[in-house]
């Protein structure tokens, strides 16, 4: 653990703005730095030392974004993931010493929004935190109620309610590139180096996947067919559900 964290991050933070982080580490003293930091910046947090009491937090409280220790000693919690998503939509920043690409691939494709490499200085740490927090609380200026709207700024999208869906940054990513060019195929090779940052191979189905998670998130009615698979070549974006 980088040894800044002892320094005082005092933030600029909206006085009627009160986040909540929860820190999950199996190390004591690496959690007190952690809530040291965020706590300076005006991010309130509870901390939890396993996975247990992890999830019966989860349970009770809901926090606008989780920091979760990739592994709790021997306990690997990338492989349980889906088991938060079941209870919490908050964006989930995975703190790893792992400098696998497969970890980090694997955590994104079920969902995870960021990976941080320990050890992590105090103001990387709150960058970080701040950076999605923004994104998950952020409202669009002017809501163009009655259509979808896409922001590339804020990596959201909007309902024709003005209502945001939820998606991991490899969701928006995904979306963002076939939406941008709609009635044209994108070859899944070209989708797979943008997205995952790696060439595509014929076993892979780490895109399929993706896709899957898109339809799911923006319901049944037309979604299987706003993002149709192309045999062969890729995908191709035909439009919003009820557009």
């Amino acid at each position: 653990m980088a040894n800044d964290f002892g320094e005082r991050f005092v933030l600029a933070a909206s006085s009627e703005e009160q986040n909540s982080v929860l820190l999950v580490d199996d190390d004591a003293v690496i959690l007190q730095e952690m809530s040291e930091a965020l706590e300076h910046s005006g991010i309130t947090c509870r901390t939890c030392l396993d996975w247990q009491s992890t999830m019966s937090t989860l349970e009770n409280w809901k926090p606008d974004l989780i920091v979760l220790d990739q592994r709790l000693g021997a306990f690997d919690t990338l492989l349980h993931f889906s088991a938060i998503r079941n209870v919490s939509s908050a964006p989930v920043l995975f703190l790893t010493a792992s400098r696998s690409e497969a970890d980090r691939v694997i955590g994104l494709e079920l969902g995870a929004d960021d990976f941080l490499l320990k050890p992590i200085s105090g103001r990387e740490l709150v960058a970080r935190v701040r950076v999605h927090l923004r994104r998950t609380h952020r409202e669009p200026s002017a809501p163009s109620i009655g259509h979808w709207r896409m922001s590339n700024t804020e990596r959201r999208i909007y309902r024709p309610d003005g209502s945001p869906v939820q998606l991991t940054s490899a969701e928006f990513d995904l979306l963002q590139m076939v939406a941008t060019n709609p009635g044209s195929p994108v070859d899944r090779d070209a989708l797979s180096r943008h997205v995952l940052r790696r060439p595509y191979t014929v076993d892979d189905r780490s895109l399929d996947n993706l896709v899957h998670q898109i339809r799911r998130k923006f319901g049944r009615s037309g979604a299987g067919e706003m993002i149709a698979s192309i045999r062969n070549v890729g995908y191709v974006f035909r439009g919003y559900p009820e557009d």
